[in-house]
């Protein structure tokens, strides 16, 4: 008695969507059941690459799968999962003919979630938009070559950036929480857009060392995010400011609706700064927002 191949029986589309679970090496594999299936592989939109652990045989299987397809059907994804260093030939002919269209956000009307990971734009761009017209949660981390980045989202509620080298942000003005985290000087932001803002979350990392620059920089970002009510800064940004006072004469934070104050560690060598800061704290911080609350997660060693 012969067993009914149901799974033979579907449309291209149907099993190449059934085996974009599967990593390639197995898809490919696959050509061996029956003339059927001879050539499905050659046609998957989505190329997962991560079965093998020495580079020489992972690029080499790479290119073979690569110069082997059917090159009239588009890659709309690749996964790639390896170890060691791949060079820059090998890293081009796996993004040779993937081209992402300047407009490829705004032709996703209805997308809410977005998140960006270990990303790039190309020197020569000074200004990478984001035209999202439902987004209401977006999250960079680890982006470079990134100038000036202007977020058109109207939506936009929450905004997540970490280690991204943005020198300019131009956002929306409904945000209502922002985290931004980097180890370099911090980014400028547009001016008076920041009226909504409930919770904000910054900590930076300054390793190469404080400078004034820093820390007018520094002021500079908390003066537009003056709305906030629900603030969170690591110790590293008061050690900043509070070295360089002169950077605070002419523009202190004026934060006039804060309901909480939060200062953490920035998990950091403990000899690398000296604080003193619960009574600076308050009065810098504090003065406009008398009935906040402070709170300060701190060694000991910090807050004597």
């Amino acid at each position: 008695m012969m067993v009914e191949d149901r799974l033979s029986s579907l449309s291209d589309e149907l099993i190449h969507k059934i085996l974009s679970c599967f990593d390639i090496k197995f898809v490919v594999q696959t050509c061996l059941l029956s003339s059927r299936w001879e050539y499905l592989w050659t046609s998957m939109p989505c190329l997962n690459f991560s079965s093998f652990s020495p580079l020489p045989k992972f690029a080499k299987f790479v290119t073979n799968v690569l110069s082997h397809r059917n090159h009239q059907v588009e890659v709309s994804s690749i996964e790639l999962d390896f170890h060691g260093g791949a060079s820059q030939v090998f890293v081009k002919n796996i993004a040779k003919g993937i081209v992402l269209c300047d407009d490829l956000f705004s032709m996703c009307v209805n997308l809410k979630n977005l998140t960006l990971r270990c990303f790039s734009v190309k020197v020569a761009v000074e200004v990478f938009d984001i035209v999202t017209p439902q987004l209401s949660n977006l999250t960079l981390i680890s982006g470079f070559h990134l100038n000036v980045i202007n977020l058109i989202a109207p939506q936009l509620e929450n905004l997540t950036i970490v280690n991204c080298s943005i020198k300019y942000l131009n956002a929306p003005p409904g945000l209502s929480s922002l985290s931004y985290s980097d180890y370099r000087p911090p980014m400028q932001l547009s001016k008076d857009r920041f009226h909504s803002l409930n919770k904000v979350n910054i900590c930076l990392y300054l390793l190469h060392g404080l400078t004034y620059e820093d820390a007018c920089k520094t002021i500079n970002m908390l003066q537009e995010l003056h709305s906030a009510r629900y603030l969170t800064l690591n110790s590293n940004i008061i050690e900043c400011i509070f070295s360089f006072p002169d950077s605070l004469l002419h523009n202190p934070p004026p934060f006039s609706n804060l309901n909480c104050l939060t200062i953490i560690d920035s998990n950091m060598k403990k000899d690398a700064y000296k604080v003193k800061m619960s009574t600076e704290v308050k009065n810098l911080f504090l003065k406009n927002s008398p009935s906040a609350t402070l709170i300060m997660k701190l060694p000991e060693v910090l807050l004597s």
